[in-house]
């Protein structure tokens, strides 16, 4: 995994009676280089960074390339142990010299991958291929990350370099089972039974690869790693069985298949000679293998696995001290936490908790700090000591605020297992909060938004978002209503009251609703199937709040909602009488909204659409939808200034172009496209590609367009079937385009009743009515007309920043 110079590499120290004046320049580069990875050897990537840099100068002015390219591929080795992955992936490109858009982790979905020399002739160049592909698979980018890895082992294999083929498998090896753990996250967020099909197909290909790669590598310098990443495989795999076994029979089957090696496995582990690995590899090597030791019962080599577990982690510490790193010193008394609860010893845990806290915190190390602060706020909480608590959860989401959700990993448990593993800590600390007999709701109100933030910049990948605290803005002729989703139970939050919902009775509305809406036949259920479940959601959410005059007639309602509630459109809830539209404009937040908020008053867009068969329908297997023409035509009549971009016309470039020199306040566009909880399947639909995400929010900042936009209009959009939290990838869009108001479809409107609602809402817009009020007009024309079914009307939502 590291470049070493054919030139001998003694650090001067270690050079007897040696000067830097009695060697060249070329030997004080390789002592620098020696250096430097003894320094990385020992956990220590600033000090390595730095003497590779200044071997690298040398090996510059001497003209050495060998020496160049492997100081380059050194410093990107640094990078990728401080995390700094983007960083590294430029270092690397220089060493390939190439020039690629991958080293963004928000760069397209399916980036291209450069091209490479079919036959590297040398190591370094090998190397560089094999730490290019390890870096794009942390990027995000995997398919890129295969390609790579492949083609350095092929290099590897030619050359006859099993040491570089072995590390290359290894790395392999993980990009498999990143796209294991991407296929079974997709699993987990879709309902529909095709996608899931798919996924488990594809959980099972790469698992299955994977495995295989790892167990190729039994003998080798990387058995060790290779054994435990396997475990750590057959964990999640596990897991997985355990939590749905009904339905993924090729995931079952490949458990069992494996179940039989995991004993000989971690009891070859056990007794292992770590010392093989540098220092720092093996620390964190131990601690990983203590954690599987954990979740075995049968005695290894006559001792208790917990035994052997402390034993390790006791090791791990010696290192630790003895390298005098506070990042392993915080991951070692957290194990040693982890332990002593698990062994029902408390103090001892809680002491252990602190140390790993406070070596965290030193070390900036925020992944690491919030895990210690949440299980100190689960033990004191068990234990009735809620003051403590209560300062543990608030030090755990300091700890979270502070992620650079764009320099994150991708295979970090943050960026993999957020539903697991963060939102939990602010379900928690909200359930403590509200726990109280006067219980801070404006605090309460406070992590929530903090959580849905968290939700988004993790969705997007981003760390830099325009948005602040609904609560610090709201504006006085809105109401706010917070459903607030706790795991096992709901409170709603309006201005200072609260109460609880029937949790289960909800769930159970809300699932039933959705398969109504997800029905492409809904417009043909009757209204005796549907109304009485928007009754009922009605009496659920707001008849307490009606019965206490806390949400006054005509007043817009801004609702803050998370999980299945969001693909329920507010305005069908219904009192008996009439829908929730009747009575107020409605409007959805995400808990945020722009800081600097946009005020523009005159009336001028860009239009997009596409209504032929295109490229990009053809490529996604959809129709073409003749009636955009129509629409956009309607919008023209109602909007004195437009400019449009219409099939050929609607692409990429002229839309990015359009924009450079527009500042134009609406943006409409009217074409295919998707929102999901998963960002590579949020998307709209140019003429000739697909626009996911980022590429929209690129097209908006490479111009003025993003500060100035007041709306954006998505017309033809549908929500992922089965996906419960789609309606994120909606507020992805919203808040990368910087829109204050934007308008789309939860599912594929009707054709005809989108051109009527779009003549009355441009209408009352050009009339000098808000965005909400506009809308709730153009729903309440159709709801009075011949199209008074939900279907054609209710789709359409609003989603303000």
């Amino acid at each position: 995994m590291k470049y070493v110079s054919f030139f001998l590499l003694l650090p001067l120290a270690l050079i007897p009676g040696a000067k830097a004046t009695d060697l060249s320049a070329i030997e004080q580069a390789n002592a620098l280089t020696a250096q430097g990875h003894q320094q990385l050897d020992d956990g220590n990537a600033a000090a390595a960074y730095k003497s590779w840099t200044e071997a690298l100068t040398i090996y510059r002015s001497q003209r050495h390339q060998e020496g160049i390219s492997g100081s380059l591929v050194n410093q990107s080795l640094a990078h990728q142990q401080l995390g700094q992955f983007f960083n590294a992936c430029v270092k690397l490109s220089v060493a390939l010299d190439i020039e690629t858009q991958l080293c963004q982790p928000n760069s397209p979905s399916s980036p291209s991958l450069p091209s490479f020399p079919k036959k590297p002739n040398d190591l370094v160049k090998v190397l560089a291929l094999q730490n290019f592909g390890s870096v794009l698979r942390e990027l995000g980018h995997l398919e890129p990350s295969e390609q790579t890895l492949k083609h350095a082992i092929s290099s590897a294999t030619t050359l006859k370099a099993d040491p570089q083929l072995q590390a290359s498998r290894l790395s392999l090896a993980n990009t498999y089972t990143t796209r294991f753990q991407a296929a079974r996250q997709q699993f987990q967020i879709s309902g529909e039974a095709g996608l899931q099909g798919q996924n488990i197909k594809l959980a099972a290909k790469y698992a299955q690869l994977a495995i295989d790669e790892l167990e190729a590598l039994e003998g080798t310098p990387y058995t060790i790693p290779a054994k435990l990443n396997w475990l750590a495989l057959y964990s999640e795999l596990n897991q997985w069985v355990k939590q749905d076994k009904e339905g993924i029979f090729e995931i079952d089957a490949m458990q069992d298949t494996l179940t039989p090696k995991r004993s000989g496995i971690l009891q070859s582990l056990a007794i292992a000679d770590f010392s093989q690995l540098p220092p720092i590899e093996s620390l964190y090597a131990k601690l990983k293998l203590s954690k599987f030791l954990t979740q075995e019962e049968q005695p290894i080599a006559g001792k208790a696995p917990r035994v052997i577990a402390f034993e390790q982690t006791q090791v791990a510490l010696e290192q630790a001290d003895q390298l005098n790193n506070p990042r392993a010193q915080s991951f070692v008394y957290g194990k040693f936490g982890y332990l002593y609860r698990q062994t029902q010893q408390t103090e001892q845990a809680i002491q252990a908790y602190k140390l790993a806290a406070r070596y965290a915190q030193s070390h900036q190390a925020w992944d690491a700090l919030y895990q210690w602060h949440s299980a100190l706020a689960d033990i004191y909480q068990e234990q009735g000591q809620t003051q403590d608590a209560t300062v543990s959860y608030q030090s755990a989401i300091q700890a979270l605020e502070q992620v650079s959700w764009n320099f994150l990993p991708l295979s970090s448990d943050l960026q993999f297992s957020f539903r697991e593993k963060v939102e939990p800590v602010y379900q928690s600390y909200m359930k403590l909060l509200l726990h109280s007999n006067r219980p801070n709701l404006e605090q309460v109100s406070q992590v929530n938004q903090s959580l849905r933030l968290a939700e988004l910049e993790n969705f997007l990948r981003c760390g830099d978002i325009d948005l602040v605290p609904l609560a610090q803005s709201q504006q006085q002729d809105q109401t706010v209503v917070q459903v607030i989703d706790l795991g096992n139970q709901t409170t709603i939050i309006i201005g200072d009251h609260h109460y609880n919902v029937n949790h289960s009775q909800l769930q159970q509305i809300v699932n039933e609703l959705t398969l109504i809406l997800q029905d492409p036949s809904f417009y043909e259920i009757p209204r005796g199937q549907y109304l009485p479940l928007f009754q009922a959601l009605h009496k659920l959410l707001l008849e307490p709040a009606l019965e206490e005059n806390l949400i006054p007639p005509n007043t817009s309602i801004v609702f803050h909602l998370n999980g299945p509630l969001q693909n329920i459109p507010m305005a069908l809830l219904h009192d008996g009488d009439h829908y929730l539209i009747k009575h107020n404009p409605i409007a959805l937040s995400t808990g945020y909204v722009k800081a600097s908020p946009t005020t523009r008053n005159d009336l001028a867009a860009i239009i997009g659409g596409v209504s032929e068969s295109a490229p990009s329908l053809q490529a996604n297997n959809l129709n073409p939808l003749p009636e955009v023409q129509e629409e956009i035509e309607a919008v023209q009549a109602k909007v004195p200034h437009t400019e449009l971009l219409l099939n050929q016309d609607f692409t990429y470039e002229n839309l990015l172009s359009t924009l450079e020199r527009a500042t134009t306040p609406i943006l409409h566009l009217s074409t295919h496209g998707k929102f999901s909880s998963d960002p590579n399947q949020t998307f709209l639909l140019a003429w000739d590609n697909t626009l996911n995400v980022q590429d929209i929010s690129s097209v908006l900042e490479a111009g003025n367009g993003s500060s100035n936009l007041n709306l954006l209009f998505l017309s033809a959009c549908q929500s992922a079937q089965g996906d419960p939290r789609s309606l994120l990838g909606l507020a992805g869009l919203s808040a990368q385009s910087g829109a204050s108001n934007t308008v789309a479809s939860l599912w594929l409107a009707d054709a005809s009743a989108s051109v009527v609602l779009s003549q009355i809402f441009y209408g009352s817009i050009n009339d000098g009515e808000s965005v909400a009020n506009a809308l709730r007009e153009a729903q309440l024309k159709l709801l009075d007309s011949a199209y008074a079914h939900p279907y054609y009307w209710a789709t359409y939502v609003l989603v303000q920043l």
